[in-house]
């Protein structure tokens, strides 16, 4: 959202634009084409954008990604606990199953799991 000064107040513009976004949704477009494509930095602000045009149009859209938890970029919450969901991560051909062990190593500010 862009902010506006002026001399009393500061007004935010919202990007939502139904036409550009109907038309990326016809386009088959997935979330994070019409996110960069319409100028939104957020999922959520796209996910209300998409609310707002279906109560406008009255119609169902479906935008592929839009509904995804990010778990490429997995965060450490208050209890300092990392949980990865391997379903969502590049493996690269590495095999795992439940009860696989891996050792941990930090080097370089990374933290490097190895299968044991």
């Amino acid at each position: 959202m862009d902010v506006q000064e002026g001399p009393e107040k500061k007004k935010i513009e919202s990007k939502y634009n139904p036409s550009l976004l109907r038309e990326c949704i016809f386009a088959g477009m997935t979330a994070s084409e019409i996110m960069a494509k319409m100028g939104v930095s957020h999922r959520q602000t796209l996910k209300q954008y998409v609310l707002k045009l279906m109560s406008d149009d009255r119609t169902f859209y479906e935008v592929k990604g839009l509904y995804l938890k990010n778990s490429r970029r997995p965060k450490v919450n208050n209890k300092l606990e990392l949980k990865l969901y391997m379903k969502s991560l590049d493996l690269q051909g590495l095999v795992i199953n439940e009860g696989d062990e891996f050792s941990v190593s930090v080097e370089n500010e990374m933290i490097i799991l190895t299968k044991v």
